[in-house]
């Protein structure tokens, strides 16, 4: 099977689990990890993130509601060496049947270039959310999200350190609230360099004033991969799991990326 073939099937796969829901207050319009990289100056980028709940349930404290499944269609230009932006479009079947628009999201994504020769290097992401009332509890905010990344021989490791301020919705007195993800990944050495088995964390703290307990935040880890089939085609595929104990559901999730 040639690299081409792994990468639809796996997307079949996404695409098979598209009609079932997603839960909680986790992003599942948006579920990535940001690296220090850039889009090459004067080039753009489109991808397709498809994330879908598969299960969903409670804590014995706390039930989880379900929604439906999601599409975000993303769209970077690389305005400088070290600095693109970036627009979404999210679509999904919102809970009525009706598979719609969503809402959007605009974003200024950079790296340090000082520090790309460090052995840990910075960056960060700040992204503006202007979602519909009946995608999100809380559709207006804005995030901003330091980067730290570093690598030793095949492994590369990242965090991403995301602070969410409400400007709408419930959320809006609660405070600036933190959802932590970060990723470890391997690049196979060889002929096989072009696949990355990788493990993914997502997680959502609640406000920095007030945590939530363990019971009642939403912790997933995501087993999957990384396909590098050609410089402009990018692929990411993972099954994602809550740890037990938190709000818990199982998702599956691909992002599609071609490089113009």
């Amino acid at each position: 099977m040639n690299r081409l073939a792994v990468a639809v099937c796996a997307l079949a796969g996404v695409m098979l689990f598209a009609p079932i829901g997603r839960a909680g207050a986790s992003d599942f319009y948006e579920l990535q990890i940001y690296t220090n990289d850039t889009v090459p100056r004067g080039h753009l980028m489109l991808e397709v993130h498809s994330n879908d709940l598969v299960a969903a349930q409670g804590n014995g404290r706390e039930e989880l509601p379900v929604y439906q499944y999601h599409n975000t269609f993303e769209f970077t230009y690389g305005a400088l060496p070290w600095l693109e932006v970036g627009q979404y479009i999210c679509t999904g079947d919102l809970g009525d049947g009706h598979y719609e628009y969503a809402g959007s999201r605009s974003k200024v994504h950079f790296s340090i270039p000082q520090t790309k020769s460090w052995p840990i290097s910075f960056g960060a992401n700040l992204e503006f959310q202007y979602m519909r009332r009946a995608a999100v509890e809380d559709p207006l905010n804005i995030e901003f999200m330091p980067i730290v990344q570093g690598s030793l021989g095949h492994f590369f490791m990242v965090a991403n350190l995301g602070f969410e301020k409400q400007f709408s919705g419930p959320g809006t007195h609660n405070g600036n609230g933190f959802g932590p993800a970060a990723a470890i990944t391997y690049r196979l050495p060889g002929e096989m360099n072009w696949l990355e088995p990788a493990l993914e964390y997502y997680g959502e703290f609640g406000p920095l004033t007030n945590v939530s307990g363990f019971n009642h935040q939403q912790e997933f880890v995501v087993p999957g991969f990384n396909l590098y089939l050609n410089p402009h085609l990018e692929f990411n595929f993972g099954v994602g799991v809550g740890l037990p104990g938190t709000l818990q559901g199982q998702f599956v999730k691909g992002t599609i990326g071609w490089l113009l």
